[in-house]
């Protein structure tokens, strides 16, 4: 599989000129790509301005597969992300892991300034400061805010009866952060962690390449033989593994608690309950306690 690919300066939304291309019969194959964004949005409708510095792509897919079989197509195009960025900066190879159900994540810095700085490539924003993983605390010492930071979103959304994929990448910090996408997430970007060669332009067009490469890869094989193929490489780079967490709906209810085991061939999340039962999770936004 090929990927046909138009690059715009600016537009509304990537996934507004993928659901366009839906509507007009196009086949699948299409991408998508602009340097801004004037009104993206993300998951659940959450919506920003995207200034230049992200990678912002989307993708037409019509897969010919079982309905049941769809829910797992986010976490396959999260897979093909975390690859490209691997491939992108290798030593982000262990660091890079996805986040059930349409996150990519970057794993805590290691413990002090020293390591961090070996870990990303001696430095930290190509020169320009500590890295926002850490917090540096008097004396020099650093010490981990939070387990992981956001790197990457990805939307899927039905359209027409076909398939409109949107994939956000952080690629280098906006020089107006004030215009870049907020919420309750931390971003961090690849610029801050040893990916800062070269004209930002340059950057974005190498992470939207990677992932072309990658998901025509996964994606062709995914249709032929579903999510079981992935299981064990999505679980072996999951954020969540091993990890106590809650599920909640947008108001707050807890849907289910426990441990994550692994994600199930059809993309639920797995649980194991302090009383020892399997839960299983096709919903809400997982909170680690």
């Amino acid at each position: 599989m090929q990927f046909r690919v138009e690059s715009f300066e600016t537009v509304t939304s990537t996934n507004d000129l993928i659901k366009r291309a839906i509507e007009e019969g196009q086949p699948e194959g299409l991408a998508v790509r602009g340097l801004r964004q004037t009104a993206g949005y993300g998951r659940q409708g959450r919506a920003w301005e995207s200034p230049i510095g992200g990678m912002y792509q989307s993708f037409l897919l019509r897969p010919e597969v079982p309905p049941t079989q769809l829910p797992t197509l986010s976490l396959l195009v999260g897979l093909a992300v975390r690859r490209a960025i691997a491939n992108l900066v290798p030593e982000l190879d262990g660091r890079v892991q996805v986040k059930w159900p349409n996150d990519i994540v970057v794993a805590e810095a290691p413990a002090s300034l020293d390591e961090a700085a070996s870990a990303a490539g001696e430095g930290f924003a190509c020169g320009e400061g500590p890295s926002p993983l850490c917090d540096a605390a008097p004396g020099g010492d650093s010490r981990p805010r939070h387990p992981f930071h956001k790197l990457c979103g990805i939307s899927t959304e039905m359209h027409a009866r076909a398939l409109c994929v949107g994939v956000g990448v952080n690629v280098a910090r906006p020089a107006d952060a004030s215009s870049a996408p907020a919420g309750k997430n931390i971003p961090v970007y690849l610029d801050e962690l040893g990916f800062c060669e070269g004209p930002v332009e340059d950057r974005i067009r190498a992470v939207a390449d990677a992932l072309c490469n990658q998901l025509a890869i996964v994606y062709p094989l995914w249709c032929e033989q579903g999510f079981e193929l992935f299981q064990a490489e999505f679980d072996a780079c999951s954020a969540l593994s091993g990890r106590f967490v809650r599920m909640e709906d947008l108001s707050g209810n807890v849907l289910a608690a426990g441990t994550v085991t692994r994600v199930a061939s059809d993309g639920r999340l797995v649980l194991r309950t302090p009383e020892g039962m399997e839960v299983f999770a096709s919903s809400g936004e997982a909170h680690i306690r």
